[in-house]
């Protein structure tokens, strides 16, 4: 009788501490969703992304930390997710910083910039070829004794 109390006394205790609560799931934020420079609410971001071809998705970056506190303020603290399509590109300006092109003019400092100039002129855009076909941007940066 002292054994069977005994292993029932045991089984209880492994039954009673072998089973941890579960974990509080924490609630996890949304990122921001930005489809071509256009930003979606958390509530239509899941709806946008459905729309959206995978085929036409041409890049697609995600942010996160400080990077996205610092382009998105606060907002962005949960971590933004850029989506470019292949159609929002095809209309858009070549960008030419100190005449070298530059994709992602976001990563320029803005107190770095001297000057921008901006051709639209046919004539003087025939240089640049099909890739001026949008126009062009030149930007001077400031010379490192300017600054």
């Amino acid at each position: 009788m002292k054994a069977l109390l005994a292993q029932v006394l045991v089984f209880l205790s492994v039954c009673c501490f072998a089973q941890e609560p579960a974990a509080k799931e924490e609630k996890k934020e949304d990122p921001i969703i930005v489809i071509d420079g256009i930003k979606y609410l958390r509530s239509d971001s899941a709806h946008a992304l459905q729309k959206l071809n995978p085929e036409k998705i041409k890049e697609i970056k995600v942010l996160r930390g400080q990077e996205a506190i610092d382009q998105y303020g606060e907002a962005g603290k949960h971590g933004v997710v850029l989506v470019t399509t292949k159609a929002s590109t095809a209309n858009k300006p070549l960008y030419l910083l100190d005449g070298k092109q530059v994709d992602d003019i976001s990563s320029i400092d803005p107190n770095s910039i001297q000057s921008i100039e901006v051709i639209k002129d046919p004539v003087k855009l025939q240089p640049f070829g099909e890739a001026g076909g949008a126009g062009v941007i030149k930007i001077t940066s400031k010379r490192k004794n300017q600054r």
